[in-house]
């Protein structure tokens, strides 16, 4: 397995920065925010800026773990809809330009509300089947993301549909805070879940009375060897992308470099403490 940084955690830092920055520090890889807020949108990388991003990524040895739409599949407004599948043949594109592997993974959060699953999920599989037309069409895999008090905040919800769609160009954004959060053992949930997983997130969570908190890794109730021994005993292979919450980087002492540090040290010594060797 191989340890990733997604550039959420780094809004308004300049891309070239922060994938340095992400290099430096350790990671194999890197997942990359496309959203405003990030300053990272298709029509903002003309060809020259596409070349520089993947010489970038060749020169500092990183990996894409996912391309990563800050949009939701969940809509009733058919135009955000027609929106953002024309969204995500722009970032396949941009997935080519890059040169990254076959079926490259770009990633998207389910949306809706937990308390509607009964009612958003057919309306959620007829959206998910123009995705499948799409990623057929342009190559890739879409990853769709689980999430608490969304629509589909629960294994037993994610394999429905999982197995309701059946399609290899569908796959899942496997994120176990959320299913932390739920209340799921983490060994059984990733026994569960992994054989529909294309991507990863990792970030912890306290608990309280009024609800929870987004934290670093590291700085929260989730057991990060226990989370990384489960994932290497499932067979998984392919990159733990670290997440940070905007919960976190939205406060006004937040430090994106030192964030990305942080986060990085407490993976590495989880993957030391769990004997699980990186490449």
């Amino acid at each position: 397995m191989k340890i990733a940084y997604g550039t959420y955690g780094m809004p308004m830092v300049p891309l070239e920065e922060a994938l340095q920055a992400i290099a430096e520090i350790g990671y194999d890889g890197v997942e990359l925010a496309i959203g405003p807020r990030h300053n990272f949108m298709p029509e903002q990388l003309n060809s020259a800026k596409r070349r520089r991003l993947k010489e970038m990524l060749s020169e500092l040895n990183l990996g894409v773990s996912s391309l990563f739409i800050l949009k939701s599949v969940l809509t009733e407004d058919a135009e955000v809809h027609m929106g953002n599948l024309r969204l995500i043949r722009k970032v396949a594109k941009l997935a080519r330009d890059l040169d990254l592997e076959l079926d490259p993974v770009i990633s998207m959060g389910v949306g809706g509300k937990s308390e509607l699953w009964e009612t958003q999920r057919e309306p959620l599989v007829r959206l998910l089947k123009d995705y499948v037309k799409v990623a057929s069409e342009e190559e890739f895999i879409l990853a769709v993301e689980p999430h608490v008090h969304a629509a589909v905040d629960r294994t037993d919800r994610t394999i429905w549909l999982m197995n309701t769609i059946d399609s290899p160009r569908i796959r899942l954004l496997f994120d176990i805070s959320h299913f932390y959060l739920a209340g799921e053992p983490i060994e059984e949930t990733a026994y569960r879940l992994v054989p529909y997983t294309a991507h990863t997130h990792v970030k912890s969570a306290r608990i309280h009375k009024k609800g929870f908190d987004f934290v670093l890794l590291g700085k929260g109730e989730l057991d990060c060897t226990a989370y990384v021994k489960a994932m290497h005993k499932t067979g998984w292979e392919g990159f733990i992308t670290i997440e940070v919450s905007v919960m976190v980087s939205s406060k006004k002492d937040y430090n994106p470099f030192a964030a990305a540090s942080f986060s990085y040290a407490t993976l590495d010594k989880a993957f030391k403490e769990a004997q699980i060797p990186r490449p």
